[in-house]
């Protein structure tokens, strides 16, 4: 009998871990969040705030990588990101990790509402050529899925020669807000 309620107790402490994991919008936070309690939630190391952002110094798995938020006027998160970069300069092996994202997120999210490869001269270009033509800021990789509550974006480019892999994270409904509060504040600019 003592074996069964262990059970029971410990089953029902999973799905209480689960159910409570999927609250979660990035990480450890929720859309609408302040900057005290997002910073509160956070465990990497924190490097700097910035124009309504703050920034860490962060892993993703295995991979070195920058945790932003981006915070709207009225103080609430609503975008999220990890900027990549790898010990390498390698366009080749970006190229591989950007797939190998693309492929979690899939799993993650189902099928991608789209995938785009733009160059920057419009020509159209192989997967084959894809290394190439990033390592001379020539192209720009974006795959983009949509949940209930958000839109995830991967992206892969390069900037002044400087390779990047983006995951961003940004709330529907709090984007709205965010650029709304935008406008009321540059009306009362203009």
């Amino acid at each position: 009998m003592k074996s069964a309620s262990f059970f029971t107790g410990m089953l029902l402490l999973s799905i209480s871990m689960t159910l409570s994991a999927q609250n979660y919008d990035f990480r450890n936070v929720t859309w609408g969040m302040d900057t005290i309690q997002v910073r509160n939630s956070e465990t990497s190391q924190f490097l700097y705030s910035k124009n309504s952002s703050l920034i860490f110094q962060g892993k993703l798995s295995d991979f070195d990588a920058k945790v932003v938020y981006d915070f709207s006027s009225s103080n609430q998160l609503y975008q999220a990101f990890y900027l990549i970069t790898l010990n390498s300069k390698t366009p080749a092996l970006y190229v591989k990790n950007y797939q190998m994202l693309q492929e979690l997120l899939t799993k993650k999210y189902a099928e991608p509402k789209s995938r785009s490869a733009f160059t920057i001269n419009g020509k159209i270009i192989t997967q084959d050529e894809w290394a190439s033509n990033l390592i001379s800021d020539n192209l720009n990789l974006e795959t983009h899925w949509k949940t209930g509550r958000t839109d995830i974006t991967l992206f892969l480019y390069s900037i002044n020669d400087e390779l990047c892999i983006e995951i961003r994270y940004t709330s529907i409904d709090f984007l709205k807000k965010a650029d709304e509060e935008k406008k009321v504040n540059l009306l009362k600019n203009l």
